[in-house]
């Protein structure tokens, strides 16, 4: 067993440290040549034009000396020429290796219904209580460095780390101690590399959001039943129809698809309730962390994470094209930088979650 290691600068990266350097060497240049002006304005009395300031400052582990900052653009400029003959960028890459990423012309309506049709037509087997849920994701998530920053409060370690496979079991009946599986390499199930292994606890109902797999079959099974549940409708009442409760709503849809087993009753109702949000619109060829590519009903403002814009983010819930099942969700950055300190850039991935495999085992620690 081993601590998980950190993950080298994912592609992308370096391009983005290379223009901040070559930023504060161009500001520095404007900075002395303003200081000059300032003076010789002074000399003949004269008021001075304003100094600006840099749009990037530079961070402490940087020289003062423009040599210093030359070598190292040097040394960076080394690495983006290795970098872009290697393999084909994964997720957190920059908007240049998304490009081909485009809204489609599909109606998420249709779309959800044909996912419904083949959700229907699963089959799951008697599950007994004393069994366990097993999962494989594949994680990954933007990290922001808390206690590294910039003057100003930019923050200075802004780096993309894959956070590799999580194997799960967890109990039916949220009775039983579960297992939760990290592996270091990202090798999962196919792999004997490192790995961290932690206890799941007994778990208790949820109060939003079912825990456990025998609470996941107390949901609707009927699309009526499961839009009210969505958006959280008492008997009678309407959804008020604000932004906010049909992203909402949109979000537990992600957070079940993501988090839980789903009988195949309760797929289909979920799909269904689904394609009665607002807002949402298809995205062909969309990526998870797994690197998969499928069709995904999109919708703008919505997230499973942290992201420094929400506004300028998109949350993809992302089906394989063939089979119609579901491979994960993405959160994609649709807006550039919006000030100096941001440093993702449009159609950078900021988190994804991959559903590797699931399925319905006897024991901790085995495979279906």
């Amino acid at each position: 067993m081993s601590t998980i290691p950190e993950k080298d600068l994912p592609p992308g990266r370096h391009r983005v440290l290379r223009e901040h350097l070559m930023s504060e060497i161009t500001n520095e240049m404007s900075e002395a040549n303003e200081a000059n002006e300032a003076n010789e304005a002074n000399e003949a009395n004269v008021t001075p034009p304003p100094v600006r300031q840099p749009l990037w400052r530079r961070p402490a582990f940087v020289a003062p000396a423009l040599a210093g900052a030359l070598s190292v653009v040097v040394v960076l400029g080394v690495t983006v020429t290795r970098d872009a003959t290697g393999p084909s960028a994964g997720p957190g890459t920059a908007s240049s290796d998304r490009a081909h990423d485009t809204m489609s012309r599909q109606s998420p309506v249709e779309l959800l219904e044909r996912i419904a049709r083949a959700a229907e037509k699963e089959r799951l087997s008697r599950v007994r209580d004393n069994q366990f849920v097993y999962s494989e994701v594949e994680n990954y998530h933007w990290k922001m460095a808390p206690g590294l920053r910039f003057p100003d409060d930019c923050v200075m370690t802004a780096e993309g780390h894959p956070y590799g496979v999580e194997q799960s079991w967890k109990s039916v009946d949220g009775q039983s101690e579960g297992l939760r599986r990290e592996h270091a390499d990202g090798k999962g199930s196919g792999g004997d590399g490192d790995y961290v292994e932690n206890t799941i606890a007994r778990q208790l109902p949820g109060k939003t959001m079912p825990e456990y797999f025998r609470q996941v079959e107390e949901l609707p099974t009927d699309p009526e039943g499961m839009y009210r549940w969505l958006y959280g409708l008492e008997p009678g009442e309407r959804a008020s129809g604000k932004r906010a409760a049909d992203v909402g709503a949109y979000e537990k849809v992600a957070t079940l698809l993501t988090s839980q087993l789903l009988p195949p009753k309760t797929a289909a109702a979920l799909y269904r309730a689904a394609a009665r949000i607002p807002g949402l619109f298809v995205v062909d060829d969309a990526r998870d962390a797994a690197g998969r590519q499928g069709v995904a009903v999109a919708m703008k403002g919505a997230s499973l994470s942290w992201t420094p814009d929400r506004v300028g983010a998109r949350s993809e819930l992302i089906f394989d094209e063939k089979t119609d099942k579901f491979l994960g969700e993405s959160t994609v950055r649709i807006s550039g930088p919006k000030n100096e300190c941001d440093v993702l850039d449009k159609g950078d991935m900021v988190e994804s979650v991959a559903v590797v495999d699931r399925g319905i085992v006897d024991e901790t620690g085995r495979l279906p």
